[in-house]
């Protein structure tokens, strides 16, 4: 197989449908579709199932044994099933544009990419059969190429690139080789969301030649369903934020700690483990002002606790820098 597209699913019985079709009509027709069902109470499964004639033994349906609470293992169950020469991630609420994986892979081919990833794709909002599209681009980036371009192979500026959020986190950005994958050890972290940031990081650091493509190919569709987008009180969306902010720097932490440069430069190692952290007390910030800070304190505690971690250092770290945020727009 030339792709091997993975798809974790959990309850998307409302769009997998139109996912697994706008597979079937890929004008690539040498590629395998793996849906890993973490789980679903919906009809996901029994869908997925009914499509396995139509793709004439090219569809794996993977059901995990108990729910992991995010895609990040689902990507990775199904790459360990995949058997093609690339792997793209696609996420079952979304769809490709038919000539989306010939594309992707007819460059990666040309190029002997690592890693190709779209600089723009296409978005809506109507549900469950998207109309409307329009294109839409990673917001940080700040200019586009008009062809097929390597980006920089010097790590310092792509890990200064990465700390200015100049890189797409999205695993449907990319398509990935899977030797290239499989030869690092390169998976997601076990984390219920920013686990695509830490893959990502690991991927600039990593890959020899990263191809940025100027074209959009996949359509990123508004589910109001989606566990990022759900309705927490301010205690939920602290919970929901601090396991994966732990995990993420002790993942980041980890990988750089086994790299020349990363020891060699240690303010850079640093710089890296607080843009993470900021961005994790960006996302709860609301939710942090909405409490008092002994309630914020407290709830950090428990935290930190179950991922059995005291930390209290860093729990006044994260509290002085929301400080810093409110006091700052108050100016």
């Amino acid at each position: 197989m030339k792709v091997s597209v993975i798809i974790p699913v959990y309850n998307a019985e409302k769009y997998l449908g139109v996912c697994l079709e706008s597979l079937l009509i890929q004008t690539l027709t040498d590629f395998e579709v793996i849906v890993v069902d973490d789980c679903s109470t919906d009809a996901s499964n029994a869908l997925a199932e009914s499509y396995l004639k139509r793709f004439g033994g090219r569809l794996k349906i993977v059901t995990l044994p108990q729910n992991t609470g995010s895609g990040a293992v689902p990507r990775n169950v199904g790459l360990d099933f995949s058997c093609g020469e690339y792997v793209y991630f696609v996420d079952a609420d979304d769809l490709l544009i038919d000539t989306a994986l010939e594309t992707l892979y007819v460059c990666a081919a040309e190029y002997r990419a690592d890693v190709v990833e779209m600089e723009k794709f296409f978005t809506c909002e109507t549900e469950p059969v998207p109309e409307d599209l329009k294109i839409a681009a990673w917001c940080y980036t700040d200019s586009f190429v008009e062809e097929p371009t390597f980006e920089t192979e010097d790590l310092a500026a792509r890990v200064k690139k990465f700390l200015a959020s100049k890189f797409c986190w999205a695993p449907w950005a990319k398509l990935l080789r899977r030797d290239f994958l499989i030869d690092n050890a390169i998976t997601f972290p076990r984390m219920t969301i920013a686990e695509d940031v830490v893959h990502t990081f690991e991927l600039i650091c990593l890959a020899k030649k990263i191809l940025r493509v100027p074209v959009p190919l996949y359509v990123n569709r508004t589910n109001a369903d989606s566990m990022m987008r759900r309705e927490r009180t301010p205690e939920q969306m602290i919970k929901f934020r601090t396991n994966p902010l732990i995990t993420g720097l002790e993942a980041l932490d980890e990988f750089m700690r086994e790299l020349d440069y990363f020891n060699q430069n240690p303010v850079v190692r640093l710089q890296v483990l607080n843009f993470f952290l900021l961005m994790q007390i960006d996302n709860m910030k609301d939710a942090l002002n909405a409490l008092e800070p002994q309630e914020a304190y407290e709830i950090f505690q428990r935290e930190f606790a179950g991922a059995g971690s005291s930390q209290p250092a860093l729990i006044a770290c994260l509290l002085t820098m929301n400080n810093l945020y409110r006091n700052e727009l108050r100016k």
